[in-house]
């Protein structure tokens, strides 16, 4: 998901790139309850008629399922902020905080996509400067990086207001 946030007390921009989370966390929750106790019932059943080895097996498949969740959960709240302060464009990753920040000067800046004919490659979307290249846009689908794209360039473009970190 692109989306172009302002700051209401200063009026300055910035471009925040997420991955699409179509659960909360909740409804997460939710989906590894039900299954576990679909799973303990038709395990009970079965145990019933002395096959008693796979109640353990069940609730394996309960916990193995809540962390294969829990784990994509936190990998879809990764996220990326692209901002332009003065004349520099700063890209700042994460999933709470900033982990890693790059900086490319504005003015040399290039936006680079590549779009494959194939509907099933989603195709790359890179920052190019001076002989470095900054990938972005990596949780997007194919449409997204289209709005990214143009989105990016729209930053990059002299008489548009500058862009920079809110917080």
């Amino acid at each position: 998901m692109v989306s172009r946030q302002v700051n209401s007390k200063t009026g300055i921009a910035q471009i925040v790139v997420r991955a699409n989370k179509s659960m909360s966390w909740r409804a997460n929750v939710w989906l590894a309850a039900s299954l576990g106790g679909l799973s303990a019932v038709f395990g009970g059943i079965i145990a019933t008629e002395g096959f008693w080895m796979v109640l353990p097996f069940a609730g394996l498949e309960f916990l193995l399922v809540f962390f294969c969740l829990s784990k994509a959960y936190k990998r879809l709240g990764y996220m990326e902020v692209i901002s332009r302060i003065g004349d520099k464009l700063v890209v700042e990753s994460g999933y709470d905080k900033p982990i890693a920040s790059s900086e490319l000067p504005s003015d040399w800046t290039r936006v680079q996509f590549d779009d494959p004919p194939s509907a099933f490659d989603v195709g790359r979307l890179r920052l190019k400067c001076s002989g470095q290249s900054l990938e972005i846009g990596q949780v997007l689908n194919k449409e997204e990086k289209r709005m990214l794209y143009k989105e990016v360039l729209h930053c990059l473009r002299v008489d548009q207001p500058q862009l920079r970190l809110i917080s």
